[in-house]
């Protein structure tokens, strides 16, 4: 009888042991999620930075028309699309 109980008990740990990453994986998703946010809007900030920089360099003439239009084209469109991500 006692060896019954033992078993069970045993079996309930393991369970328990093996079911418990399934309630905590949201929270690690959110930790990525929020890890990522962050990430996204430092990139975010590096690009207007960028885009500024370029509209000086522009100003002062030290970039052509063409190289200016196609690199500033290339950095709103990657900023539009971290903030269609961020949006979500």
């Amino acid at each position: 009888m006692i060896s019954v109980v033992v078993t069970f008990l045993i079996i309930v740990v393991m369970a328990v042991f093996v079911i418990q990453p399934l309630f905590l994986e949201p929270g690690l998703e959110i930790k990525d999620t929020e890890k990522k946010s962050v990430a996204l809007k430092q990139r975010k900030k590096i690009l207007y930075r960028q885009i500024k920089e370029l509209d000086m360099d522009y100003q002062l003439g030290n970039i052509q028309d063409d190289d200016y239009g196609q690199t500033r084209n290339e950095l709103k469109k990657e900023v539009a699309e971290i903030l269609t991500i961020l949006n979500r």
